[in-house]
Protein backbone atom coordinates (compact mmCIF):
# COMPACT_ATOMS: atom_id res chain seq x y z
CA UNK A 1 0.00 0.00 0.00
CA UNK A 2 2.85 2.36 0.83
CA UNK A 3 4.50 1.67 -2.57
CA UNK A 4 1.24 2.35 -4.42
CA UNK A 5 0.77 5.60 -2.55
CA UNK A 6 4.33 6.71 -3.37
CA UNK A 7 3.86 5.95 -7.09
CA UNK A 8 0.57 7.86 -7.21
CA UNK A 9 2.12 10.82 -5.42
CA UNK A 10 4.84 11.00 -8.08
CA UNK A 11 2.45 10.49 -10.99
CA UNK A 12 -0.08 13.04 -9.75
CA UNK A 13 2.56 15.56 -8.68
CA UNK A 14 1.32 15.69 -5.09
CA UNK A 15 3.12 18.50 -3.26
CA UNK A 16 5.83 17.70 -0.78
CA UNK A 17 3.87 19.44 1.99
CA UNK A 18 0.88 17.09 1.50
CA UNK A 19 3.16 14.07 1.49
CA UNK A 20 4.83 15.15 4.74
CA UNK A 21 1.45 15.88 6.34
CA UNK A 22 0.18 12.37 5.58
CA UNK A 23 3.41 10.70 6.70
CA UNK A 24 3.37 12.52 10.04
CA UNK A 25 -0.29 11.54 10.63
CA UNK A 26 0.60 7.84 10.47
CA UNK A 27 1.81 6.31 13.74
CA UNK A 28 2.89 2.68 13.89
CA UNK A 29 1.31 -0.21 11.96
CA UNK A 30 -2.09 -0.49 13.65
CA UNK A 31 -5.58 -0.54 12.19
CA UNK A 32 -5.64 3.24 12.23
CA UNK A 33 -2.60 3.34 9.90
CA UNK A 34 -4.18 0.80 7.54
CA UNK A 35 -7.39 2.82 7.46
CA UNK A 36 -5.54 6.05 6.66
CA UNK A 37 -3.59 4.23 3.94
CA UNK A 38 -6.76 2.94 2.27
CA UNK A 39 -8.30 6.38 2.43
CA UNK A 40 -5.22 7.97 0.82
CA UNK A 41 -5.22 5.39 -1.98
CA UNK A 42 -8.90 6.05 -2.69
CA UNK A 43 -8.31 9.81 -2.69
CA UNK A 44 -5.40 9.49 -5.08
CA UNK A 45 -7.33 7.28 -7.51
CA UNK A 46 -10.19 9.76 -7.54
CA UNK A 47 -7.70 12.54 -8.25
CA UNK A 48 -6.18 10.42 -10.99
CA UNK A 49 -9.60 10.06 -12.69
CA UNK A 50 -10.02 13.82 -12.65
CA UNK A 51 -6.53 14.32 -14.12
CA UNK A 52 -6.72 11.48 -16.65
CA UNK A 53 -6.68 13.62 -19.77
CA UNK A 54 -3.76 15.65 -18.49
CA UNK A 55 -1.86 12.49 -17.48
CA UNK A 56 -2.25 10.97 -20.96
CA UNK A 57 -0.84 14.12 -22.56
CA UNK A 58 2.05 14.14 -20.10
CA UNK A 59 2.78 10.49 -20.90
CA UNK A 60 2.81 11.34 -24.61
CA UNK A 61 5.33 14.12 -23.99
CA UNK A 62 7.59 11.57 -22.30
CA UNK A 63 7.14 9.22 -25.27
CA UNK A 64 8.10 12.00 -27.68
CA UNK A 65 11.24 12.86 -25.72
CA UNK A 66 12.28 9.20 -25.72
CA UNK A 67 11.62 8.95 -29.45
CA UNK A 68 13.85 11.97 -30.00
CA UNK A 69 16.62 10.53 -27.83
CA UNK A 70 16.41 7.24 -29.73
CA UNK A 71 16.04 8.98 -33.09
CA UNK A 72 13.05 6.74 -33.77
CA UNK A 73 11.84 6.38 -37.35
CA UNK A 74 8.29 7.18 -38.48
CA UNK A 75 7.64 3.47 -38.88
CA UNK A 76 8.65 2.81 -35.29
CA UNK A 77 6.39 5.59 -34.05
CA UNK A 78 3.40 4.28 -35.98
CA UNK A 79 3.80 0.89 -34.34
CA UNK A 80 2.43 2.33 -31.07
CA UNK A 81 -1.28 2.49 -31.94
CA UNK A 82 -2.56 3.98 -28.62
CA UNK A 83 -0.66 7.15 -29.45
CA UNK A 84 -3.03 7.72 -32.36
CA UNK A 85 -6.14 7.93 -30.13
CA UNK A 86 -7.15 11.58 -30.35
CA UNK A 87 -10.62 11.81 -28.79
CA UNK A 88 -10.34 12.79 -25.14
CA UNK A 89 -13.58 10.87 -24.44
CA UNK A 90 -11.54 7.73 -25.06
CA UNK A 91 -8.82 8.73 -22.61
CA UNK A 92 -9.30 6.17 -19.87
CA UNK A 93 -7.17 4.38 -17.32
CA UNK A 94 -6.39 1.56 -19.76
CA UNK A 95 -5.04 4.00 -22.37
CA UNK A 96 -2.88 5.62 -19.72
CA UNK A 97 -1.61 2.22 -18.64
CA UNK A 98 -0.66 1.37 -22.23
CA UNK A 99 1.36 4.55 -22.43
CA UNK A 100 3.14 3.81 -19.17
CA UNK A 101 4.09 0.28 -20.27
CA UNK A 102 5.33 1.62 -23.59
CA UNK A 103 7.42 4.25 -21.78
CA UNK A 104 9.14 1.52 -19.77
CA UNK A 105 9.85 -0.37 -22.99
CA UNK A 106 11.37 2.70 -24.62
CA UNK A 107 13.50 3.48 -21.58
CA UNK A 108 14.89 -0.04 -21.61
CA UNK A 109 15.63 0.18 -25.34
CA UNK A 110 17.32 3.56 -24.92
CA UNK A 111 19.62 2.15 -22.24
CA UNK A 112 20.68 -0.53 -24.72
CA UNK A 113 21.27 2.09 -27.42
CA UNK A 114 23.29 4.54 -25.34
CA UNK A 115 26.71 2.82 -25.67
CA UNK A 116 26.37 2.78 -29.47
CA UNK A 117 25.03 6.35 -29.59
CA UNK A 118 28.03 7.61 -27.59
CA UNK A 119 30.45 6.11 -30.12
CA UNK A 120 28.43 7.48 -33.04
CA UNK A 121 28.46 10.98 -31.53
CA UNK A 122 32.26 10.86 -31.12
CA UNK A 123 32.68 9.64 -34.69
CA UNK A 124 30.36 12.33 -36.08
CA UNK A 125 32.49 15.02 -34.40
CA UNK A 126 35.63 13.69 -36.10
CA UNK A 127 33.81 13.47 -39.46
CA UNK A 128 33.12 17.21 -39.21
CA UNK A 129 36.69 17.88 -38.07
CA UNK A 130 38.04 16.10 -41.14
CA UNK A 131 36.56 18.76 -43.39
CA UNK A 132 37.53 21.59 -41.02
CA UNK A 133 41.13 20.40 -40.98
CA UNK A 134 41.32 20.32 -44.78
CA UNK A 135 39.90 23.85 -45.01
CA UNK A 136 42.43 25.07 -42.44
CA UNK A 137 45.31 23.78 -44.53
CA UNK A 138 44.16 25.99 -47.43
CA UNK A 139 44.47 29.16 -45.32
CA UNK A 140 48.10 30.37 -45.14
CA UNK A 141 47.07 33.40 -43.09
CA UNK A 142 46.63 31.18 -40.01
CA UNK A 143 50.44 30.95 -39.84
CA UNK A 144 50.83 34.73 -39.65
CA UNK A 145 50.23 34.60 -35.90
CA UNK A 146 53.15 34.92 -33.54
CA UNK A 147 54.22 33.43 -30.24
CA UNK A 148 51.73 31.57 -28.07
CA UNK A 149 48.84 32.08 -30.51
CA UNK A 150 50.70 30.31 -33.31
CA UNK A 151 51.75 27.53 -30.94
CA UNK A 152 48.16 26.94 -29.85
CA UNK A 153 46.99 26.92 -33.46
CA UNK A 154 49.57 24.33 -34.49
CA UNK A 155 48.90 22.18 -31.44
CA UNK A 156 45.17 22.17 -32.13
CA UNK A 157 45.76 21.20 -35.75
CA UNK A 158 48.06 18.41 -34.59
CA UNK A 159 45.35 17.08 -32.26
CA UNK A 160 42.78 17.20 -35.05
CA UNK A 161 45.11 15.32 -37.40
CA UNK A 162 45.77 12.69 -34.73
CA UNK A 163 42.06 12.16 -34.07
CA UNK A 164 41.38 11.84 -37.79
CA UNK A 165 44.20 9.40 -38.37
CA UNK A 166 43.88 7.30 -35.21
CA UNK A 167 40.40 7.62 -33.67
CA UNK A 168 38.22 7.73 -36.78
CA UNK A 169 39.27 4.27 -38.06
CA UNK A 170 39.04 2.86 -34.53
CA UNK A 171 35.50 4.15 -33.91
CA UNK A 172 34.42 2.95 -37.35
CA UNK A 173 35.75 -0.54 -36.69
CA UNK A 174 34.02 -0.71 -33.29
CA UNK A 175 30.73 0.41 -34.84
CA UNK A 176 30.89 -2.25 -37.54
CA UNK A 177 31.02 -4.84 -34.77
CA UNK A 178 28.37 -3.23 -32.52
CA UNK A 179 25.92 -2.56 -35.32
CA UNK A 180 26.21 -6.12 -36.57
CA UNK A 181 25.47 -7.40 -33.05
CA UNK A 182 22.47 -5.07 -32.77
CA UNK A 183 21.00 -6.27 -36.06
CA UNK A 184 21.35 -9.90 -35.03
CA UNK A 185 19.81 -9.42 -31.57
CA UNK A 186 16.98 -7.03 -32.57
CA UNK A 187 16.31 -8.25 -36.13
CA UNK A 188 16.56 -4.67 -37.41
CA UNK A 189 19.19 -2.15 -38.42
CA UNK A 190 20.41 0.52 -36.01
CA UNK A 191 19.13 3.91 -37.21
CA UNK A 192 20.66 7.30 -36.55
CA UNK A 193 19.01 10.47 -37.87
CA UNK A 194 16.57 8.38 -39.87
CA UNK A 195 19.19 6.28 -41.66
CA UNK A 196 20.75 2.87 -41.17
CA UNK A 197 24.10 3.91 -39.72
CA UNK A 198 25.97 1.33 -41.78
CA UNK A 199 24.60 3.12 -44.84
CA UNK A 200 25.63 6.42 -43.25
CA UNK A 201 29.24 5.25 -42.95
CA UNK A 202 29.30 4.16 -46.58
CA UNK A 203 27.75 7.45 -47.74
CA UNK A 204 30.19 9.55 -45.70
CA UNK A 205 33.19 7.76 -47.17
CA UNK A 206 31.84 8.23 -50.70
CA UNK A 207 31.30 11.96 -50.04
CA UNK A 208 34.82 12.27 -48.60
CA UNK A 209 36.42 10.59 -51.63
CA UNK A 210 34.43 12.89 -53.91
CA UNK A 211 35.58 15.91 -51.89
CA UNK A 212 39.23 14.87 -52.25
CA UNK A 213 38.80 14.29 -55.99
CA UNK A 214 37.22 17.75 -56.37
CA UNK A 215 40.17 19.27 -54.48
CA UNK A 216 42.62 17.66 -56.89
CA UNK A 217 40.69 19.09 -59.85
CA UNK A 218 40.54 22.50 -58.19
CA UNK A 219 44.31 22.60 -57.66
CA UNK A 220 44.95 21.42 -61.23
CA UNK A 221 42.63 24.10 -62.63
CA UNK A 222 44.32 26.78 -60.53
CA UNK A 223 47.75 25.70 -61.74
CA UNK A 224 46.61 25.79 -65.36
CA UNK A 225 45.13 29.26 -64.90
CA UNK A 226 48.40 30.53 -63.39
CA UNK A 227 50.40 29.08 -66.27
CA UNK A 228 48.02 30.59 -68.83
CA UNK A 229 48.32 33.98 -67.15
CA UNK A 230 52.12 33.77 -67.19
CA UNK A 231 52.18 32.72 -70.85
CA UNK A 232 50.02 35.70 -71.83
CA UNK A 233 52.14 38.09 -69.81
CA UNK A 234 55.58 36.96 -71.02
CA UNK A 235 54.74 36.21 -74.63
CA UNK A 236 54.01 32.55 -74.30
CA UNK A 237 57.06 31.48 -72.28
CA UNK A 238 58.94 32.22 -69.08
CA UNK A 239 62.23 32.33 -71.09
CA UNK A 240 63.64 32.00 -74.59
CA UNK A 241 62.02 29.18 -76.54
CA UNK A 242 64.55 26.50 -77.49
CA UNK A 243 63.66 26.82 -81.21
CA UNK A 244 64.21 30.58 -81.28
CA UNK A 245 67.59 31.52 -82.76
CA UNK A 246 69.65 34.42 -81.61
CA UNK A 247 69.04 37.50 -83.63
CA UNK A 248 65.77 36.32 -85.11
CA UNK A 249 63.45 37.87 -82.59
CA UNK A 250 60.81 40.49 -83.30
CA UNK A 251 63.45 43.28 -83.21
CA UNK A 252 65.83 41.71 -85.74
CA UNK A 253 66.50 43.50 -89.06
CA UNK A 254 66.83 41.97 -92.45
CA UNK A 255 70.53 41.07 -91.89
CA UNK A 256 69.64 39.15 -88.74
CA UNK A 257 70.94 41.88 -86.45
CA UNK A 258 68.74 43.38 -83.79
CA UNK A 259 68.24 47.10 -83.35
CA UNK A 260 69.98 46.87 -80.01
CA UNK A 261 73.06 45.32 -81.69
CA UNK A 262 73.08 48.07 -84.34
CA UNK A 263 72.93 50.75 -81.64
CA UNK A 264 75.86 49.22 -79.79
CA UNK A 265 77.91 48.98 -83.02
CA UNK A 266 77.25 52.65 -83.74
CA UNK A 267 78.27 53.62 -80.22
CA UNK A 268 81.58 51.77 -80.61
CA UNK A 269 82.34 53.51 -83.91
CA UNK A 270 81.47 56.90 -82.47
CA UNK A 271 83.77 56.34 -79.55
CA UNK A 272 86.88 55.59 -81.76
CA UNK A 273 89.30 58.59 -82.13
CA UNK A 274 89.25 60.11 -85.64
CA UNK A 275 92.65 60.33 -87.43
CA UNK A 276 94.20 63.78 -87.53
CA UNK A 277 95.20 64.92 -91.02
CA UNK A 278 98.63 66.59 -91.27
CA UNK A 279 98.51 70.31 -91.54
CA UNK A 280 100.81 72.15 -94.01
CA UNK A 281 102.19 75.65 -94.04
CA UNK A 282 99.87 77.85 -95.85
CA UNK A 283 97.00 75.65 -94.96
CA UNK A 284 94.75 78.46 -95.82
CA UNK A 285 95.84 78.31 -99.45
CA UNK A 286 93.31 76.68 -101.59
CA UNK A 287 94.58 74.33 -104.25
CA UNK A 288 92.84 74.20 -107.57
Amino acid sequence: MGMEIAQLWEKLHVTEEDQIAFTESVKGLGLDTIGKGKAEVARLHALKSQMLVKLVYEARNVVRSLWDAMDATDEQKLEFKPFQVSLEERFDDELLQQHEVYIQKLQYRLEQMKPILRIIEKREIIIRERYEYEELQKDPDRLQQRGAALTRQLMEEEKMARRIKRDLPRFTEILFEKLDEWKKSHSEAFHFQGEDYLDTIERQEHEWNQYKADEVQRKLKKKQEEKSFADNRFGGSYGRHPSRKKGRGPLANAQGTTNRQVDRSFEKKAARPRPVEPRMAGANVRFT
